[in-house]
C-alpha cells in the first residue's frame, strides 16, 4: 500500500509535499510570524498549547500520524499562532500554502478532502470534552494512551498531560501506577503498552 492510501489523502495533493523532519524540543511555527506552509504528519508528535499571562500553561492538542498543522490557514486568516512543539521527532511533508489554497480552489477532491478533515477534528474534540466532564480519569487516560501510543509506545510526559486534562500531576501518577500494577503498561523509556485488549476495554467502559 503507497503512503499516501495509508493517509487517505488524494494522490495529486500528496505529490506536492516536500519531506521535512524536526528535532524534539523545536517549534513547527512560530508565534510571531505568519504561516506560510502546511504540514502533514507521517510520524511524531507535536503539542499545542497557550501560555496565559498569569503563567498557567493550556495544552490544546496533542497532534501525530495522519493529522495536520496549518490547515485551518487554507479557509480563515488566523491571527494568532498558538504555541507549538515537537515532543517526538517529526517527519512530516511540508506544503505551500499558496499552493494548496491554489489547489482547493481548482479540485473538489482536494477541497472536500480538507473540509472532511478539519469537520472530523472539530467533532472529536466536542466527544472528548464531553468525556472530560462526564467520565472517570481511568476511562479518559486509557482513551488518551491508545490515540497517541505509536506502535504500542507511550510517552507523552505526565507533566503535558496533567495540563492537558487539567488534573494534577499526582492523580496522572497514582492512574499510570495502577496501569502498571494491573499489567497493562510497563516502564521502558517511557510506556510499553503490554495488554492492548485490556485497555481498550477500560477506554470503552461507561464509567
Amino acid at each position: 500500500m503507497k503512503i499516501y492510501d495509508k493517509c487517505g489523502i488524494p494522490e495529486s495533493l500528496y505529490l506536492k509535499g516536500r519531506e521535512r523532519s524536526f528535532k524534539k524540543g523545536q517549534n513547527i511555527f512560530l508565534v510571531d510570524e505568519s504561516i506560510s506552509s502546511c504540514y502533514l504528519i507521517l510520524s511524531g508528535m507535536v503539542k499545542i498549547y497557550i501560555d496565559h499571562e498569569n503563567g498557567r500553561r493550556s495544552i490544546l492538542d496533542f497532534v501525530g500520524t495522519n493529522d495536520w498543522l496549518g490547515e485551518l490557514s487554507l479557509f480563515c486568516q488566523e491571527d494568532y499562532i498558538k504555541e507549538n512543539k515537537v515532543v517526538e521527532e517529526l517527519s512530516c511533508l511540508e506544503f505551500d500554502l499558496k499552493d494548496l489554497k491554489e489547489m482547493c480552489k481548482k479540485d473538489a477532491m482536494v477541497s472536500f478532502y480538507f473540509a472532511a478533515y478539519i469537520s472530523r477534528k472539530l467533532m472529536a474534540r466536542s466527544v472528548r470534552l464531553s468525556e472530560y466532564l462526564n467520565y472517570s480519569l481511568e476511562k479518559r487516560l486509557a482513551s488518551f494512551i491508545l490515540s497517541h501510543q505509536q506502535d504500542g509506545r507511550y510517552q507523552i510526559p505526565h507533566t503535558d498531560l496533567s495540563e492537558y486534562m487539567n488534573i494534577s500531576y499526582r492523580h496522572v501518577l497514582f492512574v499510570i501506577k495502577k496501569f502498571c500494577d494491573e499489567g497493562i503498561l510497563k516502564k521502558e523509556e517511557g510506556y510499553f503498552i503490554t495488554d492492548f485488549k485490556k485497555l481498550e476495554s477500560m477506554a470503552e467502559s461507561s464509567q
